[in-house]
């Protein structure tokens, strides 16, 4: 999923963050990129509780507010929401 792909089909504010209602609901713009290369089998680590993604440049080139990030973590609850962590 690619920042045009997730721009066409979520409403995303002028700070990046989702504002649609549903499963990435006031997450930032990466969260359904980072979700979907899980979907893909892409996750560094899976313990089971928590998603690590190590950041590279292909991630930066997408979106540029990683810059200085390291890793992203995603946790996906009970409810069905997906919350997203920049390390």
């Amino acid at each position: 999923m690619t920042r045009d792909e997730i721009t066409n089909e979520y409403n995303v504010d002028e700070n990046g963050i989702i504002r649609s209602p549903g499963k990435f609901e006031g997450e930032m713009v990466y969260a359904p990129y980072f979700w979907d290369a899980y979907l893909n089998g892409m996750a560094d680590n899976d313990d089971g509780e928590v998603l690590t993604f190590n950041i590279n440049d292909e991630d930066r080139a997408q979106f540029p507010e990683l810059a200085d990030v390291k890793a992203i973590d995603l946790i996906n609850t009970d409810q069905g929401f997906v919350y997203c962590t920049a390390k």
